[in-house]
Protein backbone atom coordinates (compact mmCIF):
# COMPACT_ATOMS: atom_id res chain seq x y z
CA UNK A 1 0.00 0.00 0.00
CA UNK A 2 2.53 2.12 0.57
CA UNK A 3 3.96 2.06 -2.99
CA UNK A 4 0.58 2.76 -4.14
CA UNK A 5 0.06 5.70 -2.05
CA UNK A 6 3.71 7.30 -4.02
CA UNK A 7 2.66 6.47 -7.35
CA UNK A 8 -1.22 8.74 -5.89
CA UNK A 9 1.54 11.36 -4.42
CA UNK A 10 -0.44 10.65 -1.51
CA UNK A 11 0.41 9.77 2.52
CA UNK A 12 -1.63 7.59 4.67
CA UNK A 13 -2.64 10.83 6.46
CA UNK A 14 -4.69 11.60 3.20
CA UNK A 15 -6.80 8.73 4.49
CA UNK A 16 -7.11 9.92 8.33
CA UNK A 17 -11.38 9.55 7.94
CA UNK A 18 -10.97 5.73 6.77
CA UNK A 19 -9.81 5.19 10.44
CA UNK A 20 -10.21 3.94 13.53
CA UNK A 21 -11.31 0.30 12.13
CA UNK A 22 -14.14 -0.81 14.02
CA UNK A 23 -16.77 -2.84 14.06
CA UNK A 24 -20.13 -2.22 12.45
CA UNK A 25 -23.33 -4.33 12.54
CA UNK A 26 -26.44 -4.34 10.59
CA UNK A 27 -29.43 -5.18 12.39
CA UNK A 28 -31.83 -4.34 9.71
CA UNK A 29 -32.73 -6.05 6.47
CA UNK A 30 -32.55 -4.01 3.85
CA UNK A 31 -33.03 -4.97 0.32
CA UNK A 32 -30.04 -2.55 -1.77
CA UNK A 33 -30.90 -1.99 -6.09
CA UNK A 34 -28.80 -4.27 -8.39
CA UNK A 35 -27.81 -1.67 -10.37
CA UNK A 36 -27.46 2.01 -10.14
CA UNK A 37 -30.75 4.10 -11.32
CA UNK A 38 -30.79 4.18 -14.60
CA UNK A 39 -31.45 7.65 -17.26
CA UNK A 40 -34.39 5.77 -18.13
CA UNK A 41 -35.67 4.88 -14.43
CA UNK A 42 -35.01 9.00 -14.08
CA UNK A 43 -37.05 9.86 -17.45
CA UNK A 44 -40.21 7.64 -15.67
CA UNK A 45 -39.77 10.25 -12.30
CA UNK A 46 -39.85 13.04 -14.83
CA UNK A 47 -42.43 11.91 -17.00
CA UNK A 48 -44.39 11.18 -13.76
CA UNK A 49 -44.13 14.62 -11.86
CA UNK A 50 -42.97 17.22 -14.33
CA UNK A 51 -39.44 17.13 -11.84
CA UNK A 52 -36.32 19.48 -13.25
CA UNK A 53 -33.49 18.80 -11.46
CA UNK A 54 -31.31 21.16 -9.81
CA UNK A 55 -29.23 21.93 -12.53
CA UNK A 56 -31.95 22.58 -14.36
CA UNK A 57 -33.76 24.93 -12.60
CA UNK A 58 -30.87 27.08 -10.45
CA UNK A 59 -29.30 28.40 -14.01
CA UNK A 60 -25.86 27.22 -13.19
CA UNK A 61 -26.08 23.84 -14.87
CA UNK A 62 -24.35 21.02 -14.20
CA UNK A 63 -21.06 19.17 -15.25
CA UNK A 64 -20.51 18.11 -18.12
CA UNK A 65 -17.33 16.61 -21.01
CA UNK A 66 -15.99 18.71 -23.68
CA UNK A 67 -15.12 16.79 -26.98
CA UNK A 68 -13.15 20.31 -27.94
CA UNK A 69 -10.48 19.79 -24.78
CA UNK A 70 -10.74 15.98 -23.95
CA UNK A 71 -11.60 17.55 -20.34
CA UNK A 72 -14.14 17.48 -17.86
CA UNK A 73 -15.98 20.73 -16.62
CA UNK A 74 -18.55 23.10 -15.50
CA UNK A 75 -20.89 23.78 -14.26
CA UNK A 76 -22.24 25.57 -17.02
CA UNK A 77 -26.17 25.52 -17.86
CA UNK A 78 -25.69 23.31 -20.68
CA UNK A 79 -25.19 20.23 -19.33
CA UNK A 80 -27.68 18.31 -17.15
CA UNK A 81 -29.03 14.74 -16.85
CA UNK A 82 -29.79 14.58 -20.42
CA UNK A 83 -26.80 16.41 -21.75
CA UNK A 84 -23.56 15.27 -20.23
CA UNK A 85 -21.21 15.68 -23.42
CA UNK A 86 -21.00 12.27 -24.32
CA UNK A 87 -24.20 9.40 -25.31
CA UNK A 88 -25.98 8.05 -22.39
CA UNK A 89 -28.50 5.55 -23.60
CA UNK A 90 -31.61 4.40 -21.29
CA UNK A 91 -29.47 1.97 -19.72
CA UNK A 92 -26.35 4.38 -18.56
CA UNK A 93 -26.33 5.59 -15.35
CA UNK A 94 -28.03 8.78 -14.25
CA UNK A 95 -25.89 11.44 -13.61
CA UNK A 96 -25.44 14.95 -13.00
CA UNK A 97 -28.31 14.50 -9.95
CA UNK A 98 -27.45 16.35 -6.43
CA UNK A 99 -28.26 14.52 -3.59
CA UNK A 100 -31.74 16.59 -3.31
CA UNK A 101 -32.72 15.33 -6.68
CA UNK A 102 -31.93 11.23 -5.54
CA UNK A 103 -34.27 11.80 -2.84
CA UNK A 104 -37.04 13.36 -4.49
CA UNK A 105 -36.79 10.30 -6.83
CA UNK A 106 -36.81 8.08 -3.50
CA UNK A 107 -39.90 9.91 -2.70
CA UNK A 108 -41.71 9.25 -6.35
CA UNK A 109 -40.98 5.41 -5.81
CA UNK A 110 -42.17 5.31 -2.84
CA UNK A 111 -44.87 6.43 -3.15
CA UNK A 112 -45.67 4.74 -6.71
CA UNK A 113 -44.55 1.55 -5.63
CA UNK A 114 -46.22 1.60 -2.12
CA UNK A 115 -43.13 0.85 0.33
CA UNK A 116 -40.18 3.26 1.47
CA UNK A 117 -37.59 3.52 -0.85
CA UNK A 118 -34.22 6.23 0.34
CA UNK A 119 -30.69 5.98 -0.04
CA UNK A 120 -28.16 3.75 1.65
CA UNK A 121 -26.30 4.71 4.51
CA UNK A 122 -22.52 4.93 4.47
CA UNK A 123 -22.58 1.66 6.32
CA UNK A 124 -25.11 -0.33 4.73
CA UNK A 125 -22.86 0.58 1.25
CA UNK A 126 -19.92 -0.36 2.29
CA UNK A 127 -21.24 -4.20 3.72
CA UNK A 128 -23.27 -4.21 0.14
CA UNK A 129 -19.61 -3.16 -1.51
CA UNK A 130 -17.71 -5.46 0.18
CA UNK A 131 -19.72 -8.92 0.14
CA UNK A 132 -17.99 -10.74 2.79
CA UNK A 133 -14.48 -9.45 1.73
CA UNK A 134 -11.87 -7.93 3.12
CA UNK A 135 -9.70 -6.68 0.69
CA UNK A 136 -9.50 -3.22 -1.22
CA UNK A 137 -11.81 -4.07 -3.65
CA UNK A 138 -14.89 -6.73 -3.69
CA UNK A 139 -12.64 -8.51 -6.32
CA UNK A 140 -9.01 -8.63 -4.10
CA UNK A 141 -6.28 -6.32 -3.31
CA UNK A 142 -5.01 -6.15 -7.15
CA UNK A 143 -6.35 -3.09 -8.64
CA UNK A 144 -6.15 -4.65 -12.05
CA UNK A 145 -9.20 -7.41 -10.56
CA UNK A 146 -10.96 -3.98 -11.19
CA UNK A 147 -11.48 -4.21 -14.84
CA UNK A 148 -14.22 -7.04 -14.33
CA UNK A 149 -16.29 -5.53 -11.95
CA UNK A 150 -15.75 -1.74 -12.38
CA UNK A 151 -15.30 1.08 -14.57
CA UNK A 152 -12.70 2.74 -13.80
CA UNK A 153 -9.73 5.59 -15.63
CA UNK A 154 -7.25 3.59 -15.14
CA UNK A 155 -5.10 0.37 -13.22
CA UNK A 156 -2.63 2.98 -11.83
CA UNK A 157 -2.35 5.85 -10.07
CA UNK A 158 1.19 6.90 -11.53
CA UNK A 159 0.26 9.73 -13.81
CA UNK A 160 -2.27 10.79 -11.19
CA UNK A 161 -4.01 13.92 -12.05
CA UNK A 162 -6.75 15.89 -10.59
CA UNK A 163 -10.40 14.90 -12.52
CA UNK A 164 -10.58 18.12 -14.13
CA UNK A 165 -7.32 17.50 -15.48
CA UNK A 166 -7.41 14.36 -17.21
CA UNK A 167 -7.63 14.49 -20.91
CA UNK A 168 -9.58 11.78 -22.48
CA UNK A 169 -10.08 11.02 -26.40
CA UNK A 170 -13.32 9.43 -27.46
CA UNK A 171 -11.87 5.72 -28.59
CA UNK A 172 -8.44 5.64 -26.38
CA UNK A 173 -9.33 3.05 -24.39
CA UNK A 174 -10.42 4.43 -21.08
CA UNK A 175 -14.19 5.31 -22.38
CA UNK A 176 -17.02 7.07 -20.03
CA UNK A 177 -19.97 5.26 -17.96
CA UNK A 178 -20.75 1.63 -19.32
CA UNK A 179 -24.40 0.09 -19.02
CA UNK A 180 -25.50 -0.81 -15.81
CA UNK A 181 -24.33 -4.30 -15.56
CA UNK A 182 -21.58 -4.81 -17.80
CA UNK A 183 -19.57 -6.15 -16.11
CA UNK A 184 -19.32 -8.77 -13.42
CA UNK A 185 -21.30 -8.51 -10.06
CA UNK A 186 -20.19 -9.06 -6.34
CA UNK A 187 -20.48 -11.93 -4.63
CA UNK A 188 -23.78 -10.19 -3.49
CA UNK A 189 -24.79 -10.37 -7.23
CA UNK A 190 -24.39 -6.19 -7.30
CA UNK A 191 -22.80 -4.51 -10.06
CA UNK A 192 -21.06 -1.30 -10.17
CA UNK A 193 -20.21 -0.83 -7.20
CA UNK A 194 -17.02 -0.08 -7.94
CA UNK A 195 -16.46 2.87 -10.49
CA UNK A 196 -19.11 3.78 -13.11
CA UNK A 197 -20.46 6.58 -10.75
CA UNK A 198 -20.22 7.59 -7.43
CA UNK A 199 -23.00 6.96 -5.71
CA UNK A 200 -24.51 9.33 -2.86
CA UNK A 201 -25.68 8.07 -0.04
CA UNK A 202 -27.72 9.14 3.15
CA UNK A 203 -25.68 10.32 5.56
CA UNK A 204 -23.86 13.81 6.24
CA UNK A 205 -19.57 13.58 6.48
CA UNK A 206 -17.85 14.30 9.58
CA UNK A 207 -14.02 13.21 8.90
CA UNK A 208 -13.64 12.07 12.78
CA UNK A 209 -17.22 10.11 12.56
CA UNK A 210 -15.59 6.29 12.80
CA UNK A 211 -14.41 7.49 16.16
CA UNK A 212 -17.29 7.98 17.77
CA UNK A 213 -20.05 5.99 15.76
CA UNK A 214 -22.08 3.18 17.12
CA UNK A 215 -21.53 -0.41 16.32
CA UNK A 216 -25.00 -0.86 15.63
CA UNK A 217 -27.17 0.87 12.63
CA UNK A 218 -24.84 3.57 12.26
CA UNK A 219 -26.44 7.29 10.54
CA UNK A 220 -24.12 9.47 10.21
CA UNK A 221 -23.54 12.45 11.94
CA UNK A 222 -26.72 14.61 12.87
CA UNK A 223 -25.77 17.80 11.11
CA UNK A 224 -23.56 18.42 8.33
CA UNK A 225 -22.92 20.66 5.34
CA UNK A 226 -21.74 17.80 2.93
CA UNK A 227 -23.48 14.24 2.17
CA UNK A 228 -21.35 10.87 1.86
CA UNK A 229 -20.60 9.70 -1.50
CA UNK A 230 -18.94 6.39 -2.21
CA UNK A 231 -17.64 3.55 -5.05
CA UNK A 232 -15.58 6.17 -7.43
CA UNK A 233 -16.01 6.56 -10.88
CA UNK A 234 -15.88 6.19 -14.58
CA UNK A 235 -13.00 8.58 -14.79
CA UNK A 236 -12.17 8.20 -10.87
CA UNK A 237 -8.29 5.93 -9.83
CA UNK A 238 -8.62 3.14 -8.38
CA UNK A 239 -7.51 4.12 -5.27
CA UNK A 240 -10.69 6.17 -4.77
CA UNK A 241 -12.55 3.05 -5.76
CA UNK A 242 -11.49 1.20 -2.51
CA UNK A 243 -14.23 -0.21 -0.72
CA UNK A 244 -13.40 1.72 2.69
CA UNK A 245 -12.86 5.24 0.86
CA UNK A 246 -14.93 8.04 1.93
CA UNK A 247 -15.65 11.04 -0.16
CA UNK A 248 -18.10 13.82 -0.20
CA UNK A 249 -20.34 16.65 -1.49
CA UNK A 250 -22.37 19.38 -1.08
CA UNK A 251 -26.46 18.34 -0.93
CA UNK A 252 -26.82 20.46 -3.95
CA UNK A 253 -23.49 19.42 -5.89
CA UNK A 254 -24.09 17.96 -9.37
CA UNK A 255 -21.07 15.73 -11.21
CA UNK A 256 -20.82 14.32 -14.40
CA UNK A 257 -19.65 11.19 -12.76
CA UNK A 258 -22.19 11.13 -9.91
CA UNK A 259 -25.24 9.41 -9.23
CA UNK A 260 -26.86 7.04 -7.01
CA UNK A 261 -29.13 3.12 -6.53
CA UNK A 262 -31.43 3.27 -3.62
CA UNK A 263 -32.76 1.16 -1.01
CA UNK A 264 -35.88 -0.76 -0.02
CA UNK A 265 -36.91 -0.90 3.28
CA UNK A 266 -37.12 -4.86 4.00
CA UNK A 267 -40.44 -6.09 5.59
Amino acid sequence: LVKVLADYKRTPAFFDDEYPQHRVRITKPFDLGKFEVTVGQFKQFVAGTGYRTQAETDGTGGWGYNRETGRSEGRKPEYHWLQPGFPQGDKHPVINVTWNDAMAFCEWLSRKERATYRLPTEAEWEYACRAGTTSRYGSGNDAASLTAVGQVYAATGAQFEHVQDLVIKPGDGHGFTLPVGSLHPNAFGLHDMHGNVWEWCADWYAADYYAKSPVDDPQGPPTGNRRVRRGGAWNSFPLWARASFRNWNSPASRCVNLGFRVVRTAD
